[in-house]
Parts: C-alpha cells; structure tokens; sequence
C-alpha cells in the first residue's frame, strides 16, 4: 500500500509576475489561498491590489466560472472567496480602456478547498422517515457564513452506512435508527493538501402510525358483530401511543384513549356511506414530524329489484332491459355502472354501461344485441354496479331468447303443392318446438287477394316443421307471400314470412334427329312434332360442330307454324371427321315447369371415321415384381390406339374378354379399338405375344454383416454379403418400395432386401432379407469440463482419469479435436492446452469419434503446501547467485499476479508479472543504490488478498 504524506502548510500567498510589460490593466499573477476560512480578510478579497506592475483605475471585472459570478463585485474587483463554493483554479479578469486599445490582466487563485466544520458533539440528528437526508447541511457554519464546498466526497466511516450513501445524500430510512460516522473530503489543490471534517449523524426513530386497511361492509350485512368494533384491527405495525380522531357525522370516540367504535349504529343513522378516522402519533425527537394514518369505513348500498325483459327478434342493436320495484331505501336513484353477464350454451359475454335508477323506484339499461347469441336460450343477471354499490347483487337472473324465426317456401309450378319449412321456432318453455301445433298463415296472391288457412296438428322437432300448402289454394301463377304464425303460446311477435313463384306450365315440343350412317354419314334428317302450340311461328335451330377443333362448320334456323316438320340437313361436303349435331328450341329455353320438352337434342357422328389400327410391340415381357400383390391383366399390356381398346382371344372373335382378365405366360391376344366420339370400331386386330418374366434372387453369404457406427457404413457396404450374375438393387421392404442409394446409411438392426434387375427393366418379384449390426457407443462423458491441478505435481494424462465418468467403455485421451494418436497415461499436462476424451469399445474395435474437451488448471496449488515464500532481499552483483528479486513458483500458483517495486519516496521502479517475474535491482536505465524497498503483490486470485513488505537490496 502507497503512503500518502500530508504537509500541513501555513496560510500563505505566493506572488509572481507573468507579463514584464507595463499596461493600463497591469500584468496577470497567481495567487496561492490555502485555508481561505482561516481570515475573515477573505471575504473582501481584493484582487486589484494582486495585479502587477501599476494598473489604473476605472476597469471592470469578471470571472469565467458562472458558479463565482455573485461572489464577484464586478466594478471594485473585491471577491468574497468564503462565496467561492468550490476549490480550484479561478480565473478573474481585469479589462481596462488604455485610450488606443483595450487591455485586459487576468488574477489566478490556486483555491484550497474548505470541508466544513466537525459536528461530532451529537447535535446532528436526522428521521428515520428521511430517505434523502443532504449531509451538507450539518457541517456549514451559518452563524459565520461559513458553507462547505461542494467538489468534496463523502464517505462513511461506519460500514453499515455505506450501502446507504449516495454523493452527499444518506437514505436514514433504509439505514434505520443509530449513530453513524461520515467524513467529508476536499480533494488537495496545486501544494494545498486535502482536509477532512467528520459528521456524527444521529438517526431518530420517527413516529409511525401504522399502516392502515380498509373496511367496506354492505348496508344489508348482518352487523350485529361490529357493535364494538375496535379501530387498532385496521393498523398494522403502529406505534402503540398514538390516539384516534374521527369525522364530524359519525360521534362514536369519548376521549383520546377511546379506540371502539359500533358500526351497526353508523349504519342505522345514515344507511351508507364512507367514514373516516385518523390514528395521530407524536415523535419521541423533534426532528421528525407528527405522522397520521387515515382508515374509511364504507358502508356500500345495496341493490335489490326485479328485472324484466321481453323475448328479443333479431333486428335493432340495442335491446332495452327494464328494472322495476328496487328498494330505494337501500340504494338512492342514481346513474351507476351496471355490468351484467349473458351466458348460453355457446358460452359468455358481457360488458359494463349505464344504469339508470328512476326516483319512481324503475330504471332501465341497453345490452348490445351483437353479445346475444341468437336463437339459443340466454341467461341475463348483473354481476356489478360499480364500486359504489355492494358486490351482493340480490337480483335474480332472467331467461330470455333473441330469436330469428325463418320460414322458407319452395318455388314450384302450376297444379303442384307448395313445400314449406319453418325453423328456429320456440316454445315458453324458453326450447325449441317439440310437439304439436296449429300453423295460422296468410297468403297473398299476385293480385293481392288475401286467404287466411290453418294448418292443423302440425308436428315440431326440435323447433323444425315442414307440410305443404293444397294446390287448391293456389288460384294464380306469379309471385305469393306468405306470412306465418305458430299458435304455440310463445310470446314473441317476430315477422315469418317468405315468398315463391308459382310457374304456368308452358307448351310442349317434341325434337328428334336420324343420321343415316354415324360412322360415314351423308344425310340427316331433323323432325319435330309440336301438335298442341296455337298458331303463330316457332323456332328451331340446329349446328354442326367438329369434335376436333370445336368449330360450327353448318348452322341453320328452322321457323314452322304448329303442327309438325321434317328437314334434310345435307353433310355429304364435310371432310373426314367427328362431328356432333346439335337441335334445340331457342323461343322459350329458360322457361321452368316444361314437362315432356327436351329443349335440346345431341347425336355424334363421322365421316369416314373407322379409328387407324392400335400399335404395340409384337412380343411383350412384363416383369411379375411389378405385381407383387396381384397379377398382371389386359391392362398391363402396353398399346398406343385412337379411342377405345378391345381385346380378344382370336382374330376373328366377337367375344369381347374383360380388361381385367389374368395373362397367361407365352399367350396370344388379338387388339382393335374405337373411337368414342363416334362410336366406331376398326375393321382390323393387332397381334401381341406376352412373355412373364421373373429373375432370380440373389445368393446370401452372410445375413448379419457387422460394421463400427463411427464408419458410416452404408447400403454400398453390403454388396460383399451377397452375389449375383445380374445388377443388384437393395430395398427397405421385402416387396415394393423404391430402390435404396448405395450411400444410404445403414440402421443397426434394420432389416434390408436385396433383389436382382435384368436389363434396367425386370427385378425379381423374390428378395433376400439382410440384417446388418451396427456398433454405435455413445461419446464420452466428463464429470466437469475444466480440471483443476497443480503444476508443481507434474500431472500426468493419468490425472485425467479424474475427470471421466463412469462408462461401459474405455476412454482414450488426445490433445487435438480429431485425428491424432492416443496419449500415453504418463505423458506430463501442459497449462493451456486443452485435452480431449473419445469412447472406445475393445471388444469391437469400435469408437465415437466426437471428443469431449476439458481445460486444465495446473494454479491450483495451495502456497503453505508448496512451501510458498517471498524473500526479503536479493545481490544484483552479478555473480550468478541472487541476482534478481524473484519469489519461487509464483508464476505456477498465481499467474495473473502483478509485483510492483517503490522506493522509500513511493516511486514505482519495476511492474512485473509473469511474462517478466524478476527485477534485476534497476530503476531504468541506471542502477538502483543500495537500501531498503518496498513491494506490492497483487496475487489477483480468490482467496487471496494483496500483500506488501520490504525487501533489502545489497550489491
């Protein structure tokens, strides 16, 4: 540790010249003031008579710190340095008029700071309530208007004061009551040294009223138990002196020492309402405060009434919830914040709004009909009117329904009943319909005739109906309404309406087309037959469409009058080809209710369309692997044809065999087709020879090949296990699957298929199962990952062991990440290198090649076990013995240590550490003499502190 000499100086003022040359404003000086407290002379400092050489009057001064700028008179030059707040180097400037020019001189105070005055006779007290107490107030002298300066540093001498201590503000609130030691500092200025006050500072305990609760009951509560109810339950850690003091409406305390009060009897003389009481303590010291804590007693009024509300249909946004027959003698009319609470099957909702509470005992609030869940049965109850009232709602819940009735009425046609459906209809008992009901309903005609009709005994489920409306009360075709109402008792007057068109049914027309030859036509002939039309013209168009570009290549309209007509279409100019003829009605196409009228008729046809004889391989082989769940059909045969294919036994067969019939090794089979657009067939058949081909499996040599996990052994590993004259194809399953990588990785225990392929195109329908073991080992594992050892042991890899967990398998050690030859046990650690642990399995040869790694630590050597010492003294004469201050081992058992040499004056000669641990007895470059030197270890090591000694240095 350095040694910090104080000199105790004398007030003094050191004066010297720093400009030679005459001026008006006189030259600048600096001006040395230790103690400026020590001479009341300080406060009318007069900087004038500083200047040098002869400076005139009539000048003016200033300073460049804004913190002097009220301690300066600015026209005499005259400072009050007891103003001057802070130490340090102040600069005030003399500027004069010297006629031709404006001169300036500038006075330089070395100021020495003032801590302030001792208080250690127990006069400073502060409260403990204080968490800001400022201790520059206890130190100032403001009888003689002395004040400390600010740039000093506080520190607390009592520990249990540091924590506590922020710059000059001590929190005596967390600190808690006592006595604690402070000391207030002023840095040392230019030759001026540092001074130092100290500050006793007394913590009072301060009063403490306790910390109060609150009491809230409801008028309706049975409050026979509060009858002499005592105050002090509502305080909570109180000073047990304090007395209480209550409202003026409440009159229940006799005297100071009275703490029962009877809550019953405030709540039988004003209902509700809250009341307040305040428990007062006085301090034990003055310099803490009278302290208070105020209780309420709140008595909440109590709601109680009815609320109605109707059956809701689906309609406004707001849905009007009305209060009736609320005791006012419990709750005043008022406004109050209602949340009420909507629960059905489908879950719950709610918000808060507006109550209003009428003075004729009614009120009334809106719900938001888009929380209402529609056509399920919705309980409504309020949860809350705010903290205003009591949380005991006594109003019972209500049931209500917000329904949307429908009613659907099917359109239909002339002469034919009229199908309706009502649905979501319900029942008082808040459900949907079950049972049987009489269906009133209104219709109105198209002319606006209005029949009333009942519908009797019709049966609901589930709030569902359907029945049907006679044809006989249908009189017109148009469009109907029908208005609906189910005479069940359910009160709600929702609108169930709908409306159908009723549809005339129109006129018959009969269209028919011949072609004389769909496979090579030349003529068609178009008839209709339309005996009932009245009289007047119709018409019928007909087209002729290419099937291969869809292009109309003939078009024509046909008018007749009634009755019946023939017509010839004449498509003998058409080229070869698919065609299609279309005939349709074009007067009325979109008309409903038509009963016997196609309203368009198709026929395909060709011109010279006999299809182009099917093409395939004379002789197919299909390979059976391909089938390993079935076998192969006519449909497995590979042929190219227009249109249709059809198979048979011989060339001239009509017996057409199914596609799903089995082929028959060495078999033939005989293809035509047809084209589909016209349904012709070919006049020719193709022959095709089918050959079922099946390779054989490979030959096994070994069925449980064994591999190491840390080769990464793949499916290309398994080819020594089998043999075969053709290409071998490996597969995860016994049939089917896709062929397998050979650089798939292989799975211990899995098991693998090898099958054999002829040509790249037929593998064997029979596979040889393949089981490889696989030898994994999990990695090593250490105990910890940093090992902590003494250099001074020589740890060997031995040591290592140590560190290893207890494993199934043998551990060898590397000192490199990968690759590397295993470490002898004997070879000696070295500090910095890291070492690493990898399984190995002597059984199977196997290893895992993920290394574990782990720092070694060779510090940890405990100095008295090692026979640690420092020496006192050391010969740099050169002789080869003692020449340098060294301290054995150090730099082994405290690496991170730093030496450092001072001579008697605290000069630092040498730094060391453990790139450079010896000093050879120089200070530099020259030689340090002979005598007695200190050192400084910082051994920078847990545990271990700093240390400092002497040494002797003889040459």
């Amino acid at each position: 540790m350095r040694t910090i000499l104080k000199w105790a100086l004398p007030f003094c003022l050191l004066l010297f010249s720093a400009n030679a040359v005459a001026q008006c404003a006189g030259t600048d000086n600096t001006v040395t003031i230790c103690t400026k407290d020590a001479d009341e002379a300080n406060k009318t400092f007069d900087l004038f008579t500083q200047l040098g050489d002869n400076p005139t009057l009539g000048g003016s001064w200033s300073t460049n710190d804004p913190a002097n700028f009220y301690a300066l008179d600015r026209d005499t030059g005259i400072v009050n340095l007891w103003d001057v707040k802070n130490s340090g180097f102040h600069e005030f400037t003399y500027t004069n008029d010297c006629g031709a020019s404006t001169e300036t001189a500038t006075i330089t105070i070395i100021l020495g700071g003032y801590p302030g005055e001792d208080n250690i006779d127990g006069s400073a007290d502060a409260c403990g309530d204080n968490n800001s107490v400022n201790l520059h107030g206890y130190i100032g002298d403001e009888t003689d208007g002395k004040f400390q300066d600010f740039n000093g540093v506080w520190e607390a001498i009592t520990p249990e004061a540091a924590p506590f201590l922020l710059l000059n503000y001590f929190d005596a609130e967390s600190a808690g009551t006592g006595t604690y030691e402070f000391t207030h500092t002023v840095p040392a200025v230019g030759s001026c040294p540092s001074r130092l006050v100290t500050l006793l500072l007394e913590v009072q305990r301060p009063a403490n009223p306790g910390i109060g609760s609150n009491l809230t009951l409801c008028t309706t509560d049975d409050l026979s138990g509060y009858t002499n109810y005592d105050l002090n339950s509502l305080l909570e850690d109180e000073d047990i002196n304090g007395t209480w003091s209550e409202g003026l409406d409440t009159d229940q305390l006799s005297d100071l020492t009275d703490h029962l009060i009877d809550i019953e009897a405030i709540r039988d003389r004003h209902t509700y309402g809250t009341f307040s009481f305040t428990y007062t303590v006085y301090p034990s010291h003055a310099v803490c405060d009278i302290n208070r804590t105020k209780v309420e007693i709140t008595i909440l009024p109590t709601f109680r009434g009815t609320i109605t509300a109707p059956n809701f249909c689906v309609d406004p946004d707001k849905y009007l919830v009305e209060i009736s027959d609320y005791d006012d003698t419990l709750i005043p009319p008022d406004t109050y914040s209602v949340t009420y609470l909507l629960t059905s099957s489908n879950g719950n909702s709610g918000e808060t709004t507006s109550l209003l509470l009428n003075p004729d005992r009614t009120g009334s609030f809106e719900i938001d009909a888009n929380l209402v869940q529609k056509n399920v049965t919705t309980t409504l109850s309020i949860t809350s009117l705010g903290d205003k009232v009591c949380p005991d709602i006594q109003v019972s819940p209500i049931q209500f329904i917000a329904t949307d009735p429908i009613a659907k009425v099917t359109d239909t046609c002339e002469g034919e009943e009229v199908s309706v459906s009502l649905s979501d209809i319900f029942d008082p008992s808040f459900t949907r319909a079950n049972g049987i009901y009489d269906v009133n309903y209104t219709i109105t005609a198209p002319s606006n005739t209005e029949t009333t009709h009942t519908a009797s005994a019709i049966n609901f489920t589930a709030g569902s109906a359907t029945f049907t409306i006679p044809t006989e009360q249908i009189t017109e075709t148009g469009e109907y309404t029908f208005d609906f109402e189910v005479d069940n008792g359910f009160p709600m007057e929702c609108d169930i309406s709908d409306t159908a068109i009723i549809t005339a049914i129109p006129e018959a027309i009969q269209l028919d087309i011949s072609v004389n030859n769909s496979c090579n036509a030349t003529e068609i002939d178009v008839n209709v037959n339309a005996p009932a039309l009245s009289d007047g013209e119709y018409i019928v168009t007909y087209e002729v469409v290419s099937q291969e570009t869809n292009a109309v290549l003939i078009d024509n309209t046909i008018i007749f009058i009634g009755g019946t007509a023939n017509y010839q279409i004449d498509v003998a100019t058409l080229e070869q080809g698919n065609y299609t003829i279309t005939v349709k009605s074009t007067q009325d196409d979109t008309t409903p209710c038509r009963l016997l009228f196609n309203f368009e008729v198709n026929e395909n046809f060709a011109v010279e369309g006999v299809p182009a004889l099917p093409e395939a391989e004379a002789v197919q082989t299909i390979c059976l692997a391909a089938f390993p769940s079935s076998v192969p059909t006519l449909q497995d045969i590979e042929v190219s044809a227009t249109g249709e294919m059809m198979f048979y036994d011989t060339a001239t067969d009509m017996d057409i065999l199914p596609i799903d019939t089995e082929l028959i090794d060495g078999e033939d089979y005989f293809i035509s087709n047809i084209d589909p657009l016209n349904n012709c067939e070919g006049s020719d058949r193709i022959q095709v020879t089918v050959i079922l081909s099946d390779p054989e499996m490979p030959m096994l040599f070994n069925g449980n090949p064994t591999f190491c996990g840390s080769e990464d052994p793949s499916i290309n590993n398994l080819s020594s296990s089998v043999a075969s004259s053709n290409t071998i194809l490996w597969f995860e399953t016994a049939t089917g699957g896709t062929v397998l990588d050979n650089t798939t990785a292989l799975t211990n225990g899995k098991s693998y298929y090898a099958g054999t392929e002829v040509d790249g195109k037929c593998q064997s329908s029979q596979r040889i199962e393949i089981i490889p073991i696989v030898y994994q080992l999990e990695p090593a594992t250490l105990e910890f990952s940093t090992l902590a050892l003494c250099g001074l042991d020589n740890p060997t890899v031995q040591n290592l062991r140590d560190a290893e967990n207890n494993s199934s398998y043998d551990v060898l050690w590397y000192d490199t990440p990968a690759n590397g030859i295993p470490l002898e046990e004997d070879v000696l650690l070295i500090a910095g290198t890291t070492y690493y642990a990898e399984s190995f399995n002597p059984d199977t040869g196997c290893m895992n090649p993920e290394r574990m790694a782990i720092t070694i630590d060779l510090t940890n050597c405990e100095p008295e076990e090692y026979g640690f010492f420092i020496p006192d003294g050391f010969s740099p004469n050169g002789d080869g013995k003692n020449d340098t201050f060294f301290i054995p081992n150090i730099e082994i058992i405290f690496p991170e240590f730093t030496l450092e040499i001072l001579n008697r004056y605290g000069t630092s000669l040498f730094k060391g550490d453990q790139n450079n641990p010896a000093w050879n007895g120089n200070n530099g470059n020259s030689t340090a003499p002979n005598g007695v030197y200190f050192y400084i270890i910082e051994y920078n090591k847990e545990g271990h502190n700093p240390v400092q000694g002497r040494l002797y240095l003889n040459r």
